[in-house]
């Protein structure tokens, strides 16, 4: 009678260990890293300096595959008028190929006597090829 108590239990053990053994078999790599181009679609002013991660209004960037996540961009940089300013691109997803754009400005510091230049926020969309 301690047989037939003992063989379940062993036969359990064993298929536990099968099921363990299997489960660790599952793909368990990360998501693919892809290389995406995202192109700016804002307007631009003719007098204005934009502190922007995107050359050309072209960003190469590389992303993991499926759905878009936010982005966040900061650029620093000490400017002709005197002051070390911060530019804050923000990219919230729209849809699986579209962002929305936000820029914004912020002066850091200043040099004594200097006197900051306008500020330039924009708004628009960034598509993701």
């Amino acid at each position: 009678m301690q047989q037939a108590l003992t063989a379940p239990v062993l036969g359990s053990i064993a298929l536990g260990g099968l099921l363990l053994g299997l489960s660790a078999l599952q793909d368990t790599r990360a998501p693919a890293c892809v290389t995406r181009q995202l192109v700016l679609h804002a307007e631009e002013r003719p007098d204005a300096i934009y502190l922007s991660a995107f050359r050309d209004n072209v960003l190469t960037l590389g992303m993991t595959e499926g759905a878009l996540p936010p982005l966040r961009f900061e650029v620093r940089a000490h400017v002709f008028d005197g002051c070390e300013w911060l530019g804050i691109e923000t990219l919230e997803p729209l849809d699986g190929s579209t962002y929305a754009y936000d820029y914004r400005e912020v002066v850091l510091a200043c040099e004594p006597g200097a006197v900051p230049t306008r500020k330039t926020p924009r708004t628009g969309l960034v598509t993701v090829h």
